[in-house]
């Protein structure tokens, strides 16, 4: 699969949401191509180098608006997470880049001691009603989805959300938390 690339120092997953700010031409051109194929475009990681990171999140936009300052508003959502095969570099300097799409994280349903994780995660999502009108209730009961949610937003670099980004389930995103939320 061919993806226009856009790289971030965000972290979107798969069932995720966020809104971004275009204004640079080559992304203007990404999002058009993206609207009239329909197909999206890939979300990439940057790392600490400013360099992509090989696992990125294939989005589609879901919505978009002229902004109050006159720039292009996006709401994008994940779909599947993707490694990158390889990329080239456009003459505006967009990357386009060949992936392979990876397997989502197993569903795992929340036990007692887990529960913690998606009340904290609730609490902090309801000071942002836009974006949590975008999750089901139903979410919160799978492990996997909290965890995700959680990488999205916690302060901590790009190469530890990579490390758990790049595992195949959940576990070492929750024990990350564990460590953290106490």
């Amino acid at each position: 699969m061919i993806l226009p690339l856009f790289p971030l120092s965000i972290c979107l997953l798969p069932q995720g949401f966020t809104q971004l700010r275009i204004f640079e031409q080559r992304y203007k051109r990404l999002v058009t191509e993206s609207l009239k194929s329909g197909e999206g475009f890939g979300l990439c990681m940057l790392n600490s180098k400013n360099e992509l990171m090989p696992i990125g999140t294939w989005v589609h936009i879901i919505d978009f608006e002229t902004l109050d300052d006159g720039l292009l508003g996006i709401s994008i959502q994940g779909q599947q997470r993707f490694k990158i095969n390889d990329f080239n570099i456009e003459d505006d300097g967009l990357k386009r880049g060949n992936v392979s799409l990876l397997p989502d994280w197993p569903n795992s349903d929340i036990v007692p001691n887990q529960k913690f994780l998606s009340e904290t995660l609730q609490q902090i999502l309801e000071q942002y009603p836009a974006q949590l009108s975008h999750y089901n209730k139903q979410d919160f009961d799978n492990m996997s989805w909290v965890c995700q949610r959680w990488l999205e937003i916690m302060p901590i670099t790009a190469e530890e959300k990579y490390q758990c980004i790049n595992s195949h389930n959940h576990k070492m995103t929750e024990e990350l938390l564990t460590s953290i939320i106490k």
